[in-house]
């Protein structure tokens, strides 16, 4: 009798995917619960100093924050350094853009008070932006649900390996038997040859049943496949494809 066993290959690479993907969930969980709040926490020094300028006359625009001082460090970063939290990403490139389209307005708006108009509610949105922490709620909530489709994924992975990984597939000299379901080569109807010379996949049909047997998800494909065609000799396996030059 021959028995088949699960591939190694196949079962490590399943279950390496299934661990990376798994961790995926684990740095997305990390993010939503510790990660995210620090940075917002963080931000709130930055914010309070913010809302002291702010009542004390106004907010920099966009361009006094990316001016440079005698040693080189623009407003922003000296703010950064002065209150020990760390300008958001998102808010440096908010500011870089700002700057950069409040000149094309004054460069291409001849109507100086429209353009002062449109610069002024740019600024407010600035500000605005600058003020809000770097990660919503809903930036959270997004992260939880991400590690949980991770997570099931992974798991649903690991399903299909621990079900192939119990699939016992026997054969003798009558038969195949996959787990407890008998396949007598005696009842073979049909053998779908096209994918064994390339991928080792062949299909059998006993009447109204189907067998697939994988030689990538199963070791001992082959031995079967040597004891069908010794018992069933009229289904002849077909001759590989001639190599392209």
């Amino acid at each position: 009798m021959i028995a088949t066993s699960i591939n190694n290959e196949y079962r490590l690479r399943m279950a390496g995917v299934a661990l990376v993907i798994a961790a995926m969930g684990a740095w997305f969980v990390y993010d939503g619960a510790v990660g995210y709040p620090a940075k917002n926490k963080d931000h709130e020094r930055l914010a309070e100093k913010l809302r002291e300028l702010r009542e004390a006359g106004g907010l920099p625009t966009a361009a006094e924050w990316l001016k440079e001082n005698t040693n080189g460090v623009s407003r922003v970063d000296a703010l950064a350094n002065e209150t020990g939290a760390k300008v958001p990403s998102s808010a440096m490139n908010a500011i870089k853009d700002t700057r950069a389209k409040i000149e094309q307005i004054h460069q291409k708006e001849p109507d100086a008070a429209k353009a002062a108009k449109m610069a002024g509610d740019m600024e407010a949105a600035l500000a605005e932006k600058m003020l809000k922490p770097p990660y919503s709620k809903g930036d959270l909530t997004e992260q939880f649900g991400f590690a949980a489709f991770a997570f099931l994924f992974a798991a649903f992975l690991l399903g299909i390996l621990a079900r192939r990984a119990l699939t016992r597939i026997t054969a003798d000299e009558t038969g195949i038997t996959r787990n407890n379901e008998r396949f007598n080569y005696a009842d073979l109807t049909f053998a779908d040859w096209s994918k064994w010379h390339e991928k080792h996949i062949v299909r059998r049909s006993f009447g109204d049943r189907a067998l697939t047997l994988d030689g990538w998800f199963y070791n001992g494909v082959d031995d079967i496949v040597a004891l069908l065609l010794a018992a069933r000799k009229d289904f002849t396996m077909p001759e590989p494809p001639a190599a392209k030059e």
